[in-house]
């Protein structure tokens, strides 16, 4: 068991912070009941086996003004997730300002988390709209005139793919142990003459990834994760028959490409790959291949 994470959600009431958390942690029952979050409420996520805990503080006045007194709320933070509702314009203003007074507790701390901000509530039907798209420059433009280097990340509830995403480039970062996957990955990529290959774990969270580069990232992350997820997830029944040895045929841009789903083994955990190329590939040789891989990077001390 590795040492335990800290990652602070916070933002105004109303900004979907609640809902961020329950569709991470798949908590689907929840969505169509939430009331605002009383206080401070804390869960625990475990990724390949550590353990992150999340503090979601309530965004409410009166808890807000509680946090900025108590600076013991934001030691020891290793993340800090800051989710604004990018459909309210009208509280863009008390949003940064919010932001700001937390910037100088963590500084009076001498705390160094990585910053991460979620705008929140882009909807795919409204992603493309123009005013969105004027209120996501207006927030970035704001935001970026703290004088912190912010990871930006554009969420939606329905698009589970946008917070996998944001929370995953985070673990990356804060769990030594999962850095090491993007050079085996990329190992794997180079060698079988691959696009791409990503490693997730049993709630389809991504542990790491290497792709030629961003167009096929984009084409991985926004056509077959949301496909594999939907499918595994809403008839799981079906997904067993396929799960371990699952292929998907595309034609994208004029171009075949070829994914395969497999499940793969790692320091004793089980978790899936994802590969995606242009080649005919036997899932077997891909798994050959990833476990002597692997065998290399079991040996070295993670």
């Amino acid at each position: 068991m590795g040492e335990v994470k800290k990652i602070l959600i916070v933002g105004l009431d109303q900004a979907g912070k609640t809902s961020i958390l329950n569709i991470l942690q798949e908590k689907y029952n929840k969505m169509d009941n939430i009331k605002p979050t009383v206080g401070i409420e804390r869960d625990e996520i475990t990724v390949f086996g550590f353990p992150i805990v999340t503090w979601d503080l309530g965004g409410q006045e009166k808890f807000r003004k509680d946090y900025l007194k108590n600076s013991k709320y934001f030691e020891n933070t290793d993340s800090l997730f800051f989710v604004i509702d990018a459909v309210n314009s009208s509280r863009y203003d008390e949003a940064l300002k919010y932001f700001e007074e937390i910037l100088g507790i963590i500084d009076n701390l001498d705390g160094k988390p990585k910053l991460v901000l979620l705008i929140h509530k882009i909807d795919p039907n409204i992603r493309d709209d123009p005013k969105i798209q004027e209120n996501i420059k207006e927030i970035k433009d704001a935001f970026l005139t703290v004088g912190y280097e912010l990871s930006i990340y554009i969420t939606s509830i329905y698009d589970r793919k946008t917070i996998i995403e944001a929370f995953s480039k985070t673990f990356q970062e804060l769990i030594s142990q999962l850095k090491p996957l993007k050079q085996l990955l990329e190992s794997i990529v180079l060698l079988l003459k691959l696009d791409a290959a990503i490693l997730f774990d049993e709630n389809l969270m991504i542990l790491n990834e290497y792709y030629r580069n961003e167009e096929i990232e984009a084409i991985c992350l926004n056509t077959v994760y949301n496909s594999i997820y939907y499918m595994t997830h809403t008839n799981p029944k079906l997904a067993e028959n396929f799960l371990g040895n699952f292929e998907l045929v595309l034609n994208i841009k004029h171009r075949t490409k070829k994914f395969h789903f497999m499940t793969v083994e790692l320091k004793g955990w089980l978790m899936y790959l994802l590969t995606m190329g242009e080649e005919e590939l036997d899932p077997d040789v891909v798994l050959s291949k990833f476990q002597s891989m692997a065998h290399i990077f079991e040996q070295k001390k993670w």
